[in-house]
């Protein structure tokens, strides 16, 4: 019996996205995995060691007979590297994986694609990729339908949206995600030292737990919910050694105020 040919999968770069993609390529049959960087980097032991792929440390020597390139790299850097990428194969698809840039930052190569998980990536984490939403966009229907194949080997959630939605839902991702771990460091500067999870942790989990069932304005509690100004003073003045983050709670409140007007006009 001939013995199936494997798929190809290229991923340039070894970041977290590079990690957690090769991961789940690794432990799927019937896909082969290369991975290169623009230089040599001790995060490609990982991939070398840990996973089933061939690892390179320089991006001059591409293989040309992949079936899927994905590039992992920092968006500035897309559009310079897929210029290296020589596609051989007439199926052959050029990916990037961003949320903020256009497909055509791919060149104008005909088969090129979008293939976005609307998910925060960190190397040590397990993702469920299977309630991971997947965005995708293809510059053409055949590469679409196998841009949408691939999205359901890691999801059960794929989508495919343009640009503009996509920058939008990017965006939304920025708010709930970045800004909000950024007001978690915040916070935990303010309560006793190695103690921030122990405090902050079950408050954290049941806001998210009510998103889940409840309208998050309608969530929504607190002073400036409330209205209520005699608390709010109290903690501006306890801010009132951090200008910046000063700045950003009277921000927010005030967010939180006409959102709760407009709710009630």
């Amino acid at each position: 019996m001939q013995k199936k040919l494997k798929h190809k999968i290229v991923i340039i770069g070894c970041g977290n996205l590079a990690w957690h993609l090769a991961r789940r390529f690794s432990g799927l049959k019937n896909y082969e995995l290369f991975i290169y960087n623009h230089k040599p980097n001790t995060l490609l032991n990982d991939f070398r060691t840990k996973l089933k792929c061939t690892t390179h440390s320089s991006l001059a020597n591409i293989i040309p007979d992949a079936d899927f390139y994905f590039i992992c790299v920092t968006d500035k850097f897309v559009s310079q590297v897929a210029k290296k990428i020589n596609l051989n194969k007439p199926i052959s698809i050029l990916i990037h994986t961003s949320g903020s840039l256009k497909i055509n930052e791919l060149g104008n190569k005909a088969n090129t694609a979008v293939f976005y998980p609307v998910q925060t990536f960190s190397k040590q984490d397990e993702i469920n990729w299977k309630e991971t939403p997947i965005i995708i966009e293809a510059k053409n229907k055949i590469v679409q339908t196998k841009i949408a194949k691939l999205a359901k080997l890691f999801s059960e959630n794929s989508i495919n949206l343009d640009y503009k939605q996509r920058l939008k839902i990017h965006l939304a991702a920025v708010l709930v995600n970045n800004f909000t771990n950024a007001l978690f460091v915040a916070a935990g500067d303010l309560i006793p030292k190695n103690s921030g999870n122990k405090f902050l942790l079950p408050l954290i989990k049941q806001t998210v737990l009510k998103i889940e069932h409840m309208d998050p304005l309608l969530a929504q509690t607190g002073p400036a919910k409330r209205n209520d100004s005699v608390v709010m003073k109290k903690h501006l003045k306890l801010l009132s050694q951090n200008e910046e983050l000063k700045y950003i709670y009277k921000q927010l409140s005030e967010l939180i105020v006409t959102q709760q007007t407009k709710k009630h006009a």
